[in-house]
């Protein structure tokens, strides 16, 4: 610390006694001061001015720790009570807003905020609650529940929570949430496509499938098949129409089905296959450069080779109508397609096996001026994969503050599968992809989860809500699978994800939203609906029996 005389000379001291070297005259005024403060101390001096008359030993100088206080917001807590846990400060929050702790934090210390127990039909975090080196006041805590909109006592929204449900898929269309998924119909245990909607005023959902759909549901006649692998997409959001892709076997073949919502029901569209086996989800999206919606799947060719198909939903074919499909190489297995679409063109993301006999996530793009694709992932034996020694699959694409962003899940050198995330420098002609997970060169996402860095990541998905990018995956954590979720800062140069799922009652990030984290998750997926966030998977309850799970959460 230094302390300094009438503004002129200065002394370093430490405990103890003190003493200036510059004497004074009798009679003449002194004023000492602390110059330097010394970390993490304030200190100030008392009874440190007047006029000299003596050798003046009066003056004291008393130190405390300085400290700092913690305060935030608090939202998505509805009619419950959320306990936070700070130090030997318990803060009890009822209401939705501001909320702040008595109790200081030293500087250069650390906290950590954590919930004893989660409230009744909520999953509850601590965004910020956990800082080391702390030199300032935080007011950024962010208390957040999401609320569980399923029969979060008697299992998900399953229409018979004794049939297993599976592969839910969210939109929004009309200003309300669908969500459909796979379930057995009791009268003959096939699957069948359920979708229902949700009605935020009355927190209810209601069936809207006539109790499931199939390719029976349009044509009585015909033998009910198994159907499987469902994907909602809406064709326009000016005058909105819903439509549906899933897969189903009729007379020996695998078929892309297509139904379109009509004035409250669903209405059969078309068989898209080319003339073989679909394989993979059909995946479908909009575009409103030719105002069509258009729907990718992985199909088998006449040598038995899985190719990328795209067609618009009416049945045109946009891959050049040829035995093969859009393949890098047509002579490789290709699977998992998804589409995006981005001003004037539409494009496709999926995996092909590379030369090396590992998936490689490939991308091209369509002008929509003719049915030609243009590959744009580094137009090498590899695509745009983190490094192409190891497999990558499972892609996702997405638009994003105008940019198109890709994720996927890859293996590294450890066998670790991580979720890795990359955007497109929008140049068709020099295309260039960079990563923005969390700007680690092996970790990708995982390195954001404590202690999970080691764990499989899979099943990315990707959501924009609020002018935000959100990113949800499942995480192995040595006991089950959790559904994770994190926010993107949108900052491409720096790039940085928070999670805004769950925190365990330690305050560490290993636990996501299932509804129990010893059950394994499947299907995470997202959605923006009513200025909400929606996401919802597949867990199984106590009995065993896979539940679909639903929460909201208003950000």
């Amino acid at each position: 610390m230094v302390l300094q005389n009438n503004g002129a000379e200065d002394l370093t001291v430490s405990n103890g006694s003190f003493s200036f070297i510059n004497k004074i005259n009798k009679g003449s005024a002194y004023n000492v001061t602390v110059k330097t403060q010394p970390s993490p101390f304030t200190c100030s001096a008392a009874s440190n001015r007047g006029l000299a008359s003596d050798n003046m030993s009066t003056v004291s100088v008393v130190c405390a720790v300085r400290t700092y206080f913690l305060s935030g917001t608090a939202s998505g807590l509805g009619s419950t009570t959320l306990g936070l846990q700070f130090d030997n400060e318990t803060k009890t929050l009822s209401d939705n807003g501001s909320f702040s702790f008595s109790t200081p934090v030293a500087e250069g210390g650390g906290y950590s905020i954590y919930i004893p127990s989660q409230p009744d039909n909520r999953t509850c975090s601590v965004t910020n609650g956990t800082r080391s080196n702390v030199t300032q006041d935080y007011t950024d805590l962010k208390a957040v529940c999401w609320e569980y909109i399923d029969n979060v006592t008697s299992g998900g929204i399953n229409d018979n929570v004794s049939q297993n449900g599976s592969s839910p898929q969210l939109i929004e269309f009309d200003s309300t949430l669908f969500i459909a998924w796979v379930e057995p119909s009791s009268s003959d245990n096939k699957t069948r496509i359920r979708v229902a909607k949700y009605n935020d005023n009355s927190s209810s959902w209601s069936f809207v499938d006539s109790s499931g759909i199939n390719y029976k549901s349009f044509n009585s006649s015909a033998t009910s098949q198994d159907a499987s692998q469902p994907v909602l997409f809406v064709e326009d959001k000016t005058t909105p129409s819903l439509y549906m892709a899933w897969v189903e076997e009729l007379a020996g073949t695998s078929n892309v089905t297509v139904a379109k919502y009509i004035n409250s029901s669903w209405n059969y569209v078309t068989f898209i296959n080319k003339n073989n086996q679909a394989l993979t989800s059909p995946h479908g999206a909009y575009h409103s450069y030719d105002s069509s919606p258009y729907v990718t799947w992985s199909e088998l060719d006449n040598a038995s080779v899985s190719q990328i198909r795209v067609s618009k939903a009416t049945g045109a074919f946009w891959d050049g109508n040829r035995i093969t499909g859009i393949n890098d190489n047509t002579s490789r297995h290709a699977t998992q397609p998804r589409l995006a679409s981005s001003n004037s063109y539409l494009y496709a993301i999926w995996t092909e096996i590379g030369n090396n006999a590992t998936g490689q996530i490939r991308v091209k793009v369509s002008s929509l001026s003719s049915t030609s694709w243009t590959s744009v992932d580094n137009n090498a034996a590899s695509g745009i994969n983190k490094s192409s020694s190891y497999n990558a699959e499972a892609p996702e694409l997405t638009v994003f503050n105008s940019k198109l962003y890709a994720a996927w899940q890859e293996s590294n050198s450890n066998n670790v599968t991580q979720i890795r995330v990359a955007v497109f420098n929008g140049n068709i002609t020099s295309p260039s992809w960079s990563f923005v997970d969390n700007g680690d060169s092996t970790k990708g996402m995982n390195k954001i989860i404590d202690k999970d860095v080691n764990e499989n990541a899979t099943a990315p998905r990707v959501t924009v809500f609020d002018s935000s990018l959100y990113l949800t995956w499942l995480q192995e954590d040595g006991l089950s699978k959790q559904m994770r979720l994190a926010k993107y800062n949108g900052n491409d140069s720096s790039p940085e994800w928070t999670l805004v799922d769950r925190y365990d009652e330690f305050g560490v990030s290993r636990f996501g939203l299932n509804n129990n984290i010893l059950k394994v998750a499947s299907t995470p997926v997202t959605a923006a609906s009513s200025s909400k966030l929606y996401a919802a998977w597949s867990e199984p309850d106590s009995s065993g029996i896979t539940q679909i799970r639903v929460v909201k959460n208003p950000f």
